[in-house]
């Protein structure tokens, strides 16, 4: 519990929670205090969930999406490919697709650049490309566009400004993605 480990509980604490699933994205202020409980006159935590904001279409997910398209475009404008159909047709393809994006995005996180390598993607032809954050930031663009929107609202049905929190709790994977 994040109010129970505080260590100053004198004082009251504004904290907004941003937590980008594989699905959605969720912003929550919360402010953490303390009030005397009566008769006892015991000292409690009290947490109050000043507003919460949502974005139930943007999750890591769509991301990784981004990824897949621009692997798939690159596999399919290989000449061994022409005249072939569309790698993301290939059911098989989109699945080693996933698992592979899932590591790209990891890489993407800690270094400005990845390179691909995918063995016998389909029809017994390999891909390497190299793919660049700035790249993959800017084909990801419309989505990056969002990210900060709930907190917006967030802060907007709070009646706060971001100088009004005092701290910032980042949860869930698709925040790996630096520009997030």
């Amino acid at each position: 519990m994040f109010g129970i480990d505080r260590l100053d509980r004198n004082k009251s604490l504004t904290v907004l929670f941003y937590n980008m699933g594989s699905m959605d994205t969720e912003v929550s202020i919360v402010r953490y205090s303390t009030v005397n409980e009566l008769p006892s006159n015991k000292t409690v935590e009290y947490i109050e969930i000043l507003s919460e904001a949502w974005d139930s279409n943007l999750g890591g997910s769509d991301f990784d999406k981004v990824l897949i398209n621009m692997i798939a475009e690159r596999f399919n404008a290989l000449k061994e490919r022409q005249g072939k159909p569309d790698v993301r047709e290939n059911p098989k393809v989109i699945k080693r697709l996933i698992k592979e994006v899932a590591k790209l995005k990891d890489i993407l996180s800690a270094n400005k650049q990845v390179v691909v390598k995918l063995g016998e993607l389909a029809d017994y032809v390999s891909l390497q490309t190299t793919i660049e954050r700035k790249e993959f930031e800017d084909a990801a663009a419309s989505y990056f566009s969002r990210v900060s929107v709930p907190i917006e609202e967030a802060l907007k049905k709070a009646g706060l400004t971001l100088e009004d929190i005092e701290q910032v709790e980042i949860l869930g994977g698709g925040v790996r993605v630096p520009k997030v």
